[in-house]
């Protein structure tokens, strides 16, 4: 993964390594690239118009607000079929529910968090999404009504590393964002299940206490030892809206670095795509509606459209219609044909009954098949988690 990263203008430090690939950078006055040693020479780039420039971040100062220069859909082409990924992929999330209820117990009781499991984790994680991404996002997509913070932490986890290997972060950074990710919602132990399971509307207090969530999840991770400022931000930003209408400090847009852009975006999508005790999650395609309606206000607009693109048109888990009157659903996506995902049809719309699961791949040539649309599988009465 390249470490040449664009970073706006109004972010720019010194000790920072000016790449010469920076589009519109000329070379007057300036050298086309170097350190930036003065204030003067930030100035001078500002006068030449440039938004942003591009910088070396393996030879100088790095930036919680700087990023890859673009997406790299590659890097999620599997590498390992689905089936065979799917086997490690379930031991990896069976030793993460193990791990985190132990961090969950451990907490409310007052512990720190041992780091290292946690990072280690996250190695697996990772491994088996450079493997075949699909197999976690199979495994995320399937729900359980009582275990939500078990399983969100879990999930947050699993998007985080998908997306930012998407995006074309370096290793080591992905590593940080995952293992933060899976620590983003500690804090909510601390908050009591009749305010995190209330059904209705939350009261002005249970409402103050749920927000606390976010200190109580950062005090934990100040006392912990090995905790990054990249977990720190995740934890402490991922309610921080753009519009400065989130908590828990109402952060105006500049504030918000990149590490709280991300964990907000999946933590919303992974949270509306899970069923809670009270009520029925969104299907992914829904979700992804609700991520673009937020985007400019209190989410940032590019990363939606990058997400929308890295999860594919279809998501793992949605069931759709194809132009032969059979349904399915998606169980595997790739970027670079995000509109024909492989899918497991085993259900027959018209006669509205349940068929042998057949696998189609949309992509290959010979295919005669298209998806005509998403549905709603409760309005067909049919579990897509039975055919994941």
């Amino acid at each position: 993964m390249s470490l040449i990263k664009r970073i706006p203008m109004e972010k720019v430090e010194l000790g920072m390594y000016v790449s010469d690939q920076t589009p519109g950078l000329e070379d007057g006055e300036l050298r086309p690239q170097g350190f930036i040693r003065r204030w003067e020479t930030v100035d001078k780039l500002t006068g030449m118009g440039l938004d942003e420039i591009y910088i070396d971040a393996h030879r100088g100062l790095d930036s919680p607000f700087s990023s890859p220069i673009q997406p790299d859909g590659s890097a999620l082409t599997p590498k390992v079929g689905l089936e065979k990924e799917r086997q490690q992929a379930q031991k990896i999330y069976a030793e993460a529910k193990g791990l985190v209820t132990d961090i969950l117990n451990n907490v409310k009781v007052g512990k720190a968090i041992d780091v290292g499991p946690v990072e280690e984790l996250a190695d697996e994680i990772n491994s088996s999404v450079l493997n075949n991404h699909n197999a976690l996002l199979c495994l995320a997509a399937i729900r359980e009504k009582d275990q939500y913070l078990l399983e969100h932490s879990i999930n947050v986890g699993i998007l985080m590393g998908i997306f930012t290997r998407f995006l074309g972060y370096e290793q080591e950074m992905i590593h940080q964002l995952v293992t933060g990710a899976l620590l983003h919602d500690i804090g909510k132990i601390r908050v009591p299940s009749r305010i995190l399971n209330k059904p209705g509307k939350l009261s002005d207090d249970e409402w103050g206490e749920m927000k606390r969530h976010v200190a109580y999840g950062q005090e934990v991770l100040l006392k912990s030892e090995g905790i990054t400022e990249v977990a720190l931000s995740i934890c402490g930003m991922h309610h921080e809206r753009l519009d400065g209408s989130g908590y828990p400090l109402a952060l105006e847009e500049f504030k918000i670095n990149n590490y709280g852009r991300l964990a907000a975006i999946v933590d919303i999508y992974d949270a509306m795509t899970a069923d809670r005790v009270y009520h029925k999650g969104k299907t992914p395609a829904e979700a992804m509606t609700f991520l673009h309606e937020l985007a400019g206000h209190h989410l940032d607009r590019k990363l939606v459209t990058q997400f929308s693109r890295c999860m594919s048109v279809y998501p793992v888990g949605t069931f759709v219609q194809l132009n032969n009157g059979k349904a399915g659903v998606v169980v595997s996506t790739v970027s670079d044909t995000p509109d024909t995902p492989i899918v497991n049809v085993f259900y027959d719309v018209k006669t509205r009954l349940i068929e042998k699961a057949v696998s189609f791949d949309l992509s290959l040539e010979k295919n005669e098949f298209t998806i005509v649309e998403a549905l709603d599988p409760e309005e067909f009465g049919v579990n897509t988690n039975d055919f994941l």
